[in-house]
């Protein structure tokens, strides 16, 4: 049963864990702050998010715990979060780094939107693919004032 959505879920872990190896070494304890940074926002919101009833995931990984999807918690946003901000364009023009939070977000919103409407891992109650984008954007932003923080860089508060 939910043949299709176990495939999926699982092929999204093996993407995870195969693109670990894409951290570079001498961003490696900067990745790992920012997972734990990423994860416990993540985390907070989406139980949030699920409890007050805005979105339902009906296939999901350990169901009898938790109502929210474990991997996306747990595993895919904080990894979104570490290559978004050792890829960051830091000292670009203010455009620049608009454009990266938008495409990225954006690109994120798309996939999330498309699993929404073909497959039972995720299921819009109240919520929308904009929500999406502002709430991702909020978490993000936030994770990459706390990870500037943590490494003493100059304006933590810019974009």
């Amino acid at each position: 049963m939910y043949l299709k959505e176990r495939v999926i879920i699982g092929g999204v872990w093996l993407i995870c864990v195969i693109s670990l190896w894409f951290i570079p070494k001498s961003k490696r304890r900067e990745a790992s702050v920012i997972f734990l940074i990423a994860h416990v926002f993540a985390w907070i919101f989406g139980l949030i998010v699920v409890e007050i009833g805005l979105i339902e995931y009906p296939v999901r990984e350990l169901h009898k715990a938790n109502s929210t999807s474990f991997s996306f918690e747990y595993l895919v946003f904080p990894l979104l979060n570490i290559f978004f901000n050792i890829h960051y364009p830091e000292g670009k023009s203010l455009k620049k780094r608009l454009l990266y939070y938008t495409s990225i977000l954006s690109i994120f919103a798309f996939f999330e939107y498309l699993t929404e409407k073909n497959t039972l891992i995720l299921d819009y109650l109240h919520w929308s693919w904009y929500c999406t984008f502002v709430s991702m954007f909020i978490v993000i932003y936030i994770t990459r004032v706390l990870y500037k923080c943590c490494y003493n860089m100059k304006k933590p508060l810019a974009l």
